[in-house]
């Protein structure tokens, strides 16, 4: 239920200071269910129905004493185990035991394979009741669970149903024969839960605060990436109105994001995807001179800058240039797109009280996938599918006998060269973002290990090295928070620039 690491972990709430959400439940009925789920009294009496509900469908289970008890012992014993209610209790047991069968197996089908005297075909027949006679000559410490994981195995869709008629929240909240929670517990679970701004959830049940039990969960960096997504629409919405008819962009702000579009298309795609406007470079007559704010694909500018759509047929038309031949202006849009993005989720890290989902793995995976995903459908639009394949072979004059052989492997290393390429693109803005955060952890830690050692050591002593330690961490903190700033728009460069670049070799013969 607890993560020490609550600012670079995807939760279902935002936390702010506790002065500014606090929570003042008077009554078990008015907690959520999310909290109200992982209650001791609850799960207690949870995990009796559930137990009579299993019963009720022949599940061999041990006594109901002897369950319970093993429970709240495996509860105890590991705080990985934590507040995990009955039915975790039985699934784990069974997904333990099912796991040491196919290892089992697998040893058995390898013995089989390099002892001619046993079967393979018999090691392959194996299944998980043999695996439990087999452990019922040895001391398996869950000798008496072997039934119940004989009924599991073939039970799963009854398991499932079983939970579900134990699991009632609404009922159990209900019921006025189930005592009051004591004052002083009520006291304790508002303070745990002030500050907690708890996302509602009407398409999934959490398990916790930071997994769900099914369904789809609406998490706080999803919130967050959508908030940047709807900033970003309504920006550069804004921004196409003011540079609409090739009017120039006025402001500080708008020039200052202009200034972005501008690098990124000219220092970032252009050179690594190649574009018509390369040739023009020396032609400033035809009214596109390279780096032009307003000249791209072949469009015509004054002496001032300003684009000229009278001449834009004119210069497409004597340069031979096909608008949407154009590498650079194909995919400009979603490199923009990319490096906003990205940058948007990297400064939410900044902000109080939010976080940068760019420091959550699956969301860098999500993002190099649509890079990956992008290589390859440029790749087969340009060259065809087959085409697509044989052009991640290097041009190479071979003889066939030696082709035949060394092409393919070359192929295959090329092609698992291609998919760590874009894994290494998710895990290197993960792991930078996620090392900023843990760095800034760490040092504000200081304050707080010194103030225990003091503590313990010399309690009521003069504390100045405390108050010593806590400027040097605040100082700290606020200058490795403006590396933190470079390091957002730093990766954001990355990212786009190894996208632009893996694009431009997919759509260029090697």
């Amino acid at each position: 239920m607890a993560d020490p690491i609550l600012h670079i972990k995807d939760s279902y709430y935002f936390e702010v200071p506790k002065l500014l959400y606090p929570y003042d439940y008077r009554s078990r009925r008015q907690f959520p269910d999310v909290w109200v789920s992982l209650d001791p009294e609850y799960q207690a009496w949870e995990g009796e129905r559930l137990y009579d509900e299993l019963a009720r469908r022949d599940a061999a289970l041990p006594g109901k004493e002897t369950t319970l008890h093993d429970w709240q012992h495996w509860v105890h014993a590991d705080h990985a185990n934590f507040a995990k209610p009955l039915k975790e209790f039985l699934q784990e047991k069974y997904e333990t035991s099912y796991k040491k069968f196919q290892d089992w197996k697998a040893v058995d089908l390898q013995a089989a394979r390099q002892d001619t005297s046993k079967s393979v075909e018999d090691a392959k027949r194996l299944d998980f009741n043999d695996y439990l006679k087999h452990m019922e000559t040895t001391d398996a410490p869950d000798r008496d669970y072997f039934d119940f994981l004989r009924w599991m195995n073939k039970n799963q869709a009854a398991f499932e149903r079983a939970k579900h008629e134990a699991t009632n929240i609404k009922e159990w909240k209900e019921d006025r024969d189930i005592a009051e929670w004591s004052k002083p517990k009520i006291d304790a679970y508002n303070g745990h839960l002030s500050g907690k701004i708890l996302i509602p959830q009407p398409f999934a049940t959490l398990r916790n605060l930071y997994e769900k039990e099914s369904g789809f969960a609406i998490s706080k960096y999803l919130l967050i990436e959508i908030f940047v997504g709807l900033v970003l629409v309504l920006l550069f919405s804004k921004f196409a109105q003011k540079i609409a008819g090739g009017r120039p962009a006025k402001g500080k702000f708008w020039n200052l994001i202009e200034v972005f579009l501008v690098f990124i298309r000219d220092q970032i795609v252009r050179p690594t995807l190649g574009a018509h406007h390369e040739e023009d470079t020396h032609h400033p007559e035809h009214g596109h001179e390279y780096g032009g704010p307003y000249a791209e694909h072949g469009q015509a500018v004054d002496e001032h800058g300003h684009p000229r759509a009278e001449k834009k047929a004119h210069v497409a038309a004597a340069h031979g240039h096909d608008h949407h031949a154009d590498p650079a202006a194909r995919f400009l849009p979603l490199l923009w797109t990319i490096f906003f993005f990205v940058l948007g989720c990297n400064l939410m890290g900044m902000v109080p009280w939010a976080g940068a989902p760019t420091a959550a793995f699956a969301v860098t995976l999500a993002m190099a996938c649509v890079t990956l995903f992008t290589v390859i459908a440029a790749g087969m639009l340009q060259f065809g599918v087959g085409g697509f394949f044989l052009n991640q072979i290097p041009g190479m004059d071979l003889p066939w006998y030696m082709a035949i052989i060394i092409k393919p492997m070359i192929l295959a290393i090329e092609l698992l060269g291609l998919m760590i390429k874009h894994g290494v693109l998710a895990v290197r803005l993960f792991a930078n973002l996620v090392a900023g955060h843990l760095v800034l952890l760490g040092i504000m830690g200081f304050a707080f290990g010194v103030e225990a050692a003091l503590r313990f050591t010399a309690p009521g002593a003069a504390n100045w090295q405390w108050a010593a330690t806590a400027v040097m961490a605040v100082v700290s903190s606020a200058v490795f928070s403006c590396l933190e700033l470079f390091v957002a728009f730093l990766q954001a460069y990355i990212f786009t620039f190894l996208s632009a670049l893996f694009i431009g070799a997919a759509i260029h013969k090697h």
